[in-house]
């Protein structure tokens, strides 16, 4: 019987025991990906990106330009300060346009409008943190999503 049983190369996969950590950093992962497949229904295929910034300084520091009825029909990341809090998070580059703050869109908002939107966000202590889903200021980009939200505002 003992013999039968080193003969076979039947084993038992152990299973993968994951940290809390490895387990928190894998539901992120699956969150941003969804993020951005949500963002390619709506805004077509262009690169997206998603953005933590944690309120771990009093400011946000960060100046952006545009807004609707100007040249920049989406706000655009001129500044990235550093001593702020979007520095110190990592991730927001300038050139980057804010397409989202915490899932709410920016296409037709002003200038004024989207800079209050999202310094209201980041000061909202109830949230430990704000998402900015974001892509690059390309031409060739700004092109295909300048397409896709004339297409979005013929439908509504």
């Amino acid at each position: 019987m003992d013999r039968c049983l080193e003969l076979s190369s039947f084993r038992i996969p152990r299973p993968k025991v994951y940290t809390p950590l490895q387990l928190a950093l894998l539901a992120q992962e699956r969150k941003e990906e969804q993020r951005r497949r949500e963002g390619r229904e709506k805004y077509g295929d262009i690169p997206l990106g998603v953005v933590y910034i944690y309120r771990c300084k009093p400011t946000l520091g960060v100046a952006i330009e545009g807004g609707a009825n100007t040249r920049q029909p989406l706000p655009r990341v001129v500044t990235v300060q550093p001593g702020g809090s979007a520095f110190e998070s990592g991730g927001l580059r300038v050139g980057h346009v804010i397409l989202e703050v915490n899932g709410i869109p920016l296409a037709g908002r002003g200038h004024t409008e989207v800079a209050r939107l999202i310094a209201e966000t980041f000061k909202d202590k109830e949230e430990e943190r704000m998402e900015l889903l974001v892509t690059d200021s390309s031409q060739s980009v700004m092109d295909e999503l300048r397409q896709r939200l004339s297409e979005l505002a013929i439908e509504k």
